[in-house]
């Protein structure tokens, strides 16, 4: 919580452990808008310029622009504050290196070894407003579709009140699209509240307006989701299934291969390798992607939560650079959205996110891995389990798949309920 476990305090130091890691003398540092963002905008940008950087403030922008204006600004650092999806009291911090990847975590861990170093070894660095930011981010995709033809197609545009409220407007606009506008206020007190983490308001608008399509972006913009005309949700690893073909049979890929998390539905996968592309699945988390996707030399990969990169316009996840892509298939394929997804799959899957008190004491209690295990064997030969901690919120996450739904709800229920004693109403 923004104040609490990241205070500015810890945003100063955190600017300045990070400038000094990366001897950075150049940077870029941009926000979401919630409340909380500018007092630690401040404070971490004041943190860059105390390790001896110059600090480029971008404002209000989407995170993916911070990754683009870095490898395009010859810039050593990047950073937003932001916490992405989560709700408006959480905010957190997130550098990109100079290639524009966000940092691994032996970069991270390089990071808070200088957490406590206050020795002012470095000159002082600069502040200065970077007007342009915005615009450059724009032109960047602009370029992407540049013969988008837009006209006729109705859009409802979700940005959940987020990042991408002064963007996403202008972008598709230009384009010529009808857009009916959901969560377009910068207002940081209800980020999130719609958008791609929460997306009944975009389903309920598709349906009212007769929209053709409806886009929905996260509270930082890297993630875009999707509601076909009746209001039904599309999620990125069915989206990836459907689009790859086209992409590569265009020469729009590097090679036939996509990389899927370990979330990703099956469905998917299946439809893909009976069309000969190589499958890849790596942990939870869009940069576990984008590392594989390097190393691979492939151009397509993503999470069903609309975390979709395109290497070859960009090294990360972003949201409009999807909706872009995305329109641009749909425009050539001659296809409504439904239609395009129809031919992959859907597997059944049953998520659930369980609070706890202790994300590593829960994974670790020796009742809840015997339960791990009891569900794991529970579903061998028609079925898969994952369980595993959030990385930005204070719960475990059970996920089963599989064709039998009776069975996947037995198997969650195993576990959700030897974590139960991990919730914080069982703990006082």
């Amino acid at each position: 919580m923004a104040g609490v476990d990241l205070t500015a305090e810890l945003a100063f130091r955190l600017g300045r452990a990070a400038g000094r890691s990366f001897h950075a003398r150049r940077g870029v540092i941009a926000r979401d808008t919630r409340l909380s963002g500018p007092v630690l905008e401040a404070a971490c940008a004041a943190g860059l310029a105390d390790a001896g950087c110059q600090v480029l403030l971008a404002g209000v922008l989407p995170a993916p622009a911070v990754s683009h204006l870095v490898r395009t600004q010859n810039l050593d650092l990047g950073c937003v504050v932001s916490a992405s999806h989560n709700p408006p009291q959480d905010n957190g911090i997130k550098f990109y290196d100079s290639s524009g990847l966000k940092l691994s975590p032996e970069e991270e861990e390089r990071v808070e070894a200088l957490l406590e170093d206050s020795d002012p070894n470095c000159g002082l660095g600069s502040l200065q407003a970077f007007e342009r930011a915005r615009e450059d981010y724009l032109q960047f995709l602009r370029g992407v579709q540049p013969k988008l033809p837009l006209r006729g197609v109705k859009l409802v545009v979700d940005c959940a009140y987020g990042a991408t409220w002064a963007t996403a407007p202008v972008l598709l606009g230009e384009l010529g699209a009808d857009l009916v506008l959901v969560g377009t206020e910068p207002d940081g007190a209800r980020i999130n509240s719609t958008g791609a983490a929460a997306l009944s308001e975009l389903q309920c608008r598709v349906r009212d307006t007769g929209a053709d399509l409806g886009v929905a972006f996260d509270g930082d913009g890297d993630r875009c989701m999707f509601v076909d005309h009746r209001g039904e949700v599309v999620e990125g690893d069915r989206l990836m299934g459907a689009l790859a073909p086209s992409l590569w049979a265009w020469g729009e890929l590097a090679a036939p291969g996509v990389v899927f998390t370990v979330l990703a539905n099956r469905g998917a996968e299946e439809y893909l390798r009976a069309r000969g592309f190589e499958v890849l699945r790596v942990p939870v988390g869009d940069r576990h992607v984008a590392w594989a996707l390097r190393q691979q030399g492939w151009s397509l990969g993503g999470e069903p939560s609309g975390h979709i990169i395109f290497a070859r316009h960009a090294p990360t996840g972003d949201g409009l650079l999807t909706a872009l892509v995305v329109l641009g298939v749909l425009q050539r394929v001659d296809k409504d959205l439904r239609s395009l997804v129809a031919p992959v799959p859907v597997y059944p899957q049953l998520r659930v996110d369980v609070p706890v008190v202790d994300r590593e004491r829960a994974m670790e209690d020796p009742a809840v891995m015997r339960a791990v295990r009891e569900a794991e064997r529970a579903l061998v030969g028609h079925g898969r389990l994952v369980v595993r901690p959030s990385g930005t919120q204070s719960v475990i996450r059970v996920f089963a798949e599989g064709p039998d739904e009776g069975g996947l709800r037995e198997a969650v229920d195993l576990v959700v309920q030897a974590l139960g004693r991990f919730r914080p109403s069982s703990l006082g």
